[in-house]
């Protein structure tokens, strides 16, 4: 998710068109590792970290510069963590215990570029039509029903949702998010979606999705051209998926379950 994140804001650049934006975001993510700035955990069985962790003193250093520098506001509904800066570009919602009645963020949002949302501090969340250049949302907490706004957040290039309450047992994913053509990821593997919307085909410049392995897809997923990572097709459910397969040319990494085969 990292990765994806640094690619979402733009924090990547990549001029060879051999190269994928990921790849290139991988070697900045190992460059940290062979500095000591990041250590990593959760190794897979080809040797790469599927995961890190940041010493505490280095972490009090990002803490200081991020804050110096107005990188980042982090509210945890004690004490907001930031500079003495108007402008708020990336935020971060945080705290482990949360009262029902703590007021919502009250700073202005238009210039919000990132929003990442942890439990319980959803009751803090400001209403999504108050971002404007919204490029990266993570939401832990959430409830589809509150979600129809996304499709306006027409800068979204990140999508991260997870209900606090998993699996949902209900509802679908808003179709207007078929509207944000500029989406790069969509990572609902922590919602019971149970189909995702026609429209999710439109999403030309996708590059990674991630669903729950009882999601149906849609029908046309060959038009996904730009698609490097999907993770997990359950056939059973999406028995038409694999003649879309010689359409996704630019997949790199792709994950299947079957229970039933003819």
């Amino acid at each position: 998710q990292l990765i994806w994140i640094w690619i979402a804001e733009g924090f990547v650049k990549c001029e060879k068109h051999e190269t994928s934006l990921f790849d290139f975001g991988d070697s900045y993510f190992n460059e940290l590792i062979n500095r000591s700035m990041i250590q990593p955990i959760d190794i897979n069985v080809e040797g790469k970290a599927r995961a890190c962790r940041v010493d505490d003193m280095v972490l009090d250093l990002i803490l200081h510069v991020s804050t110096a520098k107005n990188f980042v506001t982090i509210f945890d509904g004690i004490k907001r963590k930031t500079s003495s800066q108007i402008k708020v570009r990336r935020l971060a919602l945080q705290n482990s215990v949360v009262e029902p009645t703590m007021p919502q963020v009250t700073m202005s949002m238009s210039q919000v570029r990132s929003v990442i949302v942890f439990m319980p501090a959803i009751n803090l969340m400001p209403p999504l039509s108050s971002f404007h250049v919204l490029r990266v949302l993570d939401i832990e907490g959430c409830e589809l029903h509150n979600l129809r706004y996304v499709g306006n957040l027409y800068h979204l290039r990140y999508l991260r949702l997870r209900s606090k309450n998993y699996p949902l047992k209900s509802g679908e994913l808003p179709v207007e998010i078929g509207n944000l053509q500029f989406l790069q990821t969509i990572d609902i593997i922590g919602l019971a979606v149970e189909e995702l919307p026609w429209a999710f085909v439109q999403l030309r410049q996708l590059m990674c999705l991630r669903v729950g392995e009882n999601t149906r897809l849609p029908g046309e997923m060959g038009n996904l051209a730009s698609l490097e990572v999907l993770s997990t097709v359950f056939l059973d459910e999406s028995p038409n998926f694999v003649k879309q397969l010689q359409s996704l040319t630019r997949l790199r990494e792709l994950s299947m379950l079957a229970f039933e085969m003819d």
